[in-house]
């Protein structure tokens, strides 16, 4: 088909890769909340006389709690491992399809995988609270099957941002879609919080259910909206295309496409871009995961505080990550600085700050106003992530951005169920503050590690590898 000189229907107003960032951004609001609607909604589905929740230390602010952890609807009886093995079910399935959908999404592209894959969550999502009446064996196969179907989406969206961004917006692109994820936390945990003080459709289970509409009408524009490629595209302008394709984006699918798996796998920058992804969710998925059950079983928060706490500090963590990825791309533009450099003073704004935060928290003792601004500091430092390790796939092989996406975001999601087990080691005795401050220390730790393994090792060089070499 003939591009038209100034595009078709809405993209005659609006560009195509706006419109894709625009609907990849939405996509991973739904990505996250998918993800971490059960890290608050665990709160009020469960009979806290069941657990383990035996702290002491704060008993000045279960005190002064003006309610009581009591809220509508069905309770069930899950002890603290019964709760880490449902908290930790989603990514069993998460890391399995990781690597099948960068080779998929690099040999046919990511736009139906990814779309299809978040259309699946969102029929599981309404499916949930079903299952878990029934037995948390059930509610935990149908968090697996979530974790499935998510594990497509950063190797496909990678692939997508290959086509769809120009090398000099990459960083900025990616890092705006990706933000989704933080936002969708930022509006996921308040929801979730209102909807269980309410007797809305059953209380906790309503964000199940109004999530899993989201989703449905969020496929259906995705079908509509957002093509494989800038080439496939058939409302883009002619001007924006070439734009794109003059501008290393774009390239063309290949079924028989030769994937360079030894090269990948014996790589020492892609094994330190893999080693700093596990350590990046480390730290980061153990905020997420376990930060309002520290608030609420530690601190004694009333979930009115929780609920503006917990998604404060992924709001910072999106604003910061935005900024610094305009600067990077600003920085790059005048090419006074190596892209390897910049993404490693990304990464190091993104591992130290944090670490130091996360250190500090057991000395904030009881005190919810520190313990809070620690919390939001070190994941608002941590948005730097977009523009260091989230960002060197593309730059490394854009080629193979999903796949090499898929390889180290297989093994980077490892500590989704590993770090919820080994918090539950030391907190599982008692939700004390000393018993909890060696999960704070364990994610300071991986932090600086990771400071050191992706600034010693890691590199954004595009590798002899990365590309396919054009037919002549």
């Amino acid at each position: 088909m003939n591009k038209s000189p100034e595009g078709r229907y809405l993209f005659r107003y609006v560009s195509a890769r706006v419109v894709f960032v625009a609907m990849g951004f939405l996509g991973f609001n739904l990505v996250y909340a998918y993800k971490v609607v059960l890290s608050m909604s665990i709160i009020a589905m469960t009979n806290h006389t069941g657990s383990s929740v035996n702290s002491s230390d704060c008993i000045a602010n279960e005190v002064n709690k003006t309610s009581t952890t009591t809220f509508p609807g069905e309770k069930f009886d899950w002890d603290s491992d019964v709760q880490s093995q449902v908290l930790s079910s989603f990514f069993y399935g998460y890391i399995l399809t990781q690597i099948p959908a960068g080779i998929l999404a690099t040999k046919y592209g990511g736009k139906w995988i990814y779309g299809t894959s978040l259309f699946i969550a969102a029929i599981f999502s309404i499916l949930g609270p079903i299952a878990a009446k029934v037995d948390y064996r059930l509610f935990m196969v149908t968090r697996i099957i979530q974790g499935l179907a998510e594990g497509v989406v950063f190797p496909c969206m990678n692939t997508l941002i290959a086509q769809w961004m120009p090398k000099m917006e990459r960083t900025r692109g990616t890092t705006i879609i990706q933000t989704g994820s933080m936002i969708g936390t930022v509006i996921t945990l308040p929801l979730t919080a209102l909807m269980c003080k309410s007797n809305f459709m059953g209380s906790w289970p309503a964000t199940f259910y109004i999530l899993g509409v989201a989703g449905i009408i969020w496929y259906a524009l995705w079908i509509v909206l957002v093509y494989e490629s800038p080439e496939t595209h058939p409302f883009i302008s002619k001007a924006e295309m070439d734009y794109i394709l003059e501008n290393d984006g774009g390239f063309k699918l290949k079924e028989n496409l030769s994937i360079p798996y030894k090269e990948m796998f014996t790589s020492i920058p892609v094994i330190a871009l893999t080693l700093t992804h596990f350590g990046q969710n480390w730290g980061f998925l153990t905020v997420l995961n376990l930060m309002p059950t520290y608030m609420n079983n530690v601190l004694h928060m009333q979930i009115n505080e929780n609920m503006l706490i917990s998604g404060l500090p992924y709001l910072g963590q999106a604003i910061f990550g935005w900024i610094i990825s305009y600067i990077t791309d600003k920085i790059r533009q005048s090419g006074r600085v190596e892209i390897t450099t910049l993404r490693k003073i990304n990464c190091f704004i993104a591992y130290m700050p944090p670490a130091i935060c996360l250190a500090l928290i057991p000395t904030a003792r009881c005190d919810t106003t520190y313990s809070s601004i620690l919390f939001i500091l070190a994941m608002t430092f941590n948005g730097a992530c977009f523009s260091g390790m989230n960002s060197t796939h593309v730059d490394m092989a854009p080629d193979h951005a999903g796949t090499l996406m898929g390889i180290t975001n297989s093994f980077g999601n490892i500590p989704g169920f590993l770090a919820t087990i080994v918090a539950n080691q030391f907190t599982g005795k008692g939700q004390t503050i000393h018993n909890w401050s060696y999960v704070f220390y364990l994610s300071a730790g991986v932090f600086v590690a990771n400071t050191f393994i992706y600034g010693i090792f890691a590199s954004a060089r595009e590798q002899s590898w990365g590309r396919t070499p054009k037919k002549q």
